[in-house]
């Protein structure tokens, strides 16, 4: 017999689609335990959380509900200190506690959620009831809304990026640089635009070891090309210039 446990999906094997901007139940009992040592239930399992993007950051959660999940329900309780304490978690393998900041009476903490080892469960597979918690969904979207052509590159539209993009940080893409003196160099771009032409632009993230005619923080266009049996994301050459937030020449 099929239990809620059943429903849950390793991080490790999803699209970043399948979080973004939904609320999500995570089962990370050994993560809680650490955020919040001896204070909680042995019956809590996990977190109710909300998902982002952040343009530098990466893929990130928003805690806001303490869980407990059973073979046929999802009881949920009070996140402790959030009325004075703001739980952040990020996509990252390896240690679990990023930092700790307090100031003015407030404390932040930032931890892992390791996509290899923890699994989630989208809410809408218990049709649970997510309105008393849309407050939380507008600030942390006001937050983090960068653009609308942002948006319209993390779409379906856009499907044919995902095998370029990092697994941790949907925005950022690896191309390829090509010259015929310098041969081949990948790097790493940040999707920043995209043109009613449907022609794609993004930063340049590190600086290329050779010539290429481009360099750190320059706006490239990027266009996905044939390389023998393989398809490859690749810098055409041409560049655009950001004069103010809202205007781009190319």
């Amino acid at each position: 017999m099929a239990t809620l446990f059943d429903s849950l999906q390793p991080f490790s094997e999803v699209n970043f689609r399948d979080i973004y901007q939904k609320f999500i139940y995570i089962d990370c009992k050994e993560l809680l335990n650490e955020m919040l040592p001896g204070e909680l239930d042995d019956s809590i399992t996990g977190m109710l959380v909300y998902c982002y993007i952040d343009r530098t950051e990466g893929i990130g959660f928003r805690p806001f509900m303490i869980a407990a999940l059973g073979n046929e329900s999802l009881r949920t309780y009070e996140f402790p200190h959030l009325e004075d304490s703001l739980y952040v978690l990020r996509l990252r393998e390896g240690r679990t506690k990023l930092n700790e900041i307090h100031e003015n009476g407030r404390h932040m903490y930032l931890y892992a959620i390791d996509p290899g080892k923890y699994s989630f469960m989208d809410l809408s597979v218990l049709n649970f009831d997510t309105d008393a918690f849309s407050d939380i969904k507008k600030m942390v979207d006001k937050n983090y809304y960068v653009s609308n052509l942002i948006e319209e590159l993390r779409s379906d539209r856009f499907a044919f990026l995902d095998e370029y993009r990092h697994p941790r940080f949907p925005d950022d893409v690896q191309a390829l640089l090509y010259s015929e003196e310098n041969g081949i160099e990948q790097v790493w771009v940040r999707l920043t635009f995209v043109t009613k032409d449907n022609e794609i632009f993004g930063e340049l993230l590190n600086e290329p070891n050779h010539d290429y005619g481009c360099h750190k923080g320059d706006l490239i266009e990027l266009e996905e090309t044939d390389a023998g049996e393989d398809k490859v994301l690749v810098f055409t050459g041409r560049m655009a210039i950001a004069n103010d937030e809202r205007t781009i020449d190319i």
